[in-house]
């Protein structure tokens, strides 16, 4: 499953979740089990909106990031509350977003997320460079400085309440990302039933109803 990433606020009048969808690596195209998500999580209450993001595109981090604040604030104005959801390349985004404002109001959900470097195997050709694809014609840049930024700057300044706010999950076994690379020390990790990316990132997005029930989304 490509990656996800959401920011949901509760329209508390109507009972009603609204999902602010941010893709992970890929062109920004929603794609036809990303609709599907979609249309299981209407279902329980939950809207979604799709904020296309090219990773591949030549915009910088820096400007993807600073984006994404504005649309966050935007969000965090209208509907008071929100959860930032990112799953694979969207998960060092959210994390960053929550680092960046530290809103009592801002809570987050990574799925299967590389989130910071972490030593490999000599074996493990899982490291960062090679995942995002760099010295190839097809590079992410943006994914490589957004896990950079994460791993270096973000993590370090992160509060007690943001760890507070923020749920990791993570699948048996991924064979994309490194398990070691997902966690976050003083943050919740929540373990779903799946082997491999894809369905690691599928079983965590089905939970996202009851994780999101553990927030006090006033």
């Amino acid at each position: 499953m490509k990656a996800l990433a959401m920011s949901i606020s509760k329209k508390n009048e109507q009972g009603v979740m609204r999902i602010l969808y941010f893709n992970g690596l890929g062109y920004g195209k929603t794609h036809k089990r990303e609709r599907l998500a979609m249309r299981y999580l209407k279902k329980r209450g939950v809207e979604v909106i799709h904020a296309p993001t090219d990773w591949y595109s030549s915009e910088s981090f820096e400007d993807l990031l600073t984006r994404m604040l504005v649309l966050t604030k935007q969000q965090l104005k209208e509907h008071g509350t929100l959860v930032l959801v990112g799953s694979s390349a969207g998960g060092s985004l959210v994390v960053n977003i929550m680092g960046e404002l530290h809103n009592p109001n801002l809570f987050g959900v990574t799925l299967c997320s590389r989130l910071h470097e972490a030593p490999l195997k000599w074996w493990d050709i899982r490291n960062l460079t090679r995942m995002a694809h760099i010295g190839t014609r097809n590079f992410s840049q943006a994914f490589f400085d957004s896990v950079t930024y994460c791993s270096k700057t973000t993590i370090p300044k992160l509060t007690a309440n943001d760890k507070k706010h923020l749920v990791i999950t993570q699948q048996w076994a991924d064979f994309v990302v490194p398990r070691q690379t997902m966690s976050i020390p003083g943050a919740r990790t929540y373990k779903v039933p799946g082997l491999g990316h894809s369905w690691g990132i599928a079983m965590a997005t089905k939970r996202l109803p009851k994780i999101m029930k553990g927030f006090d989304l006033v």
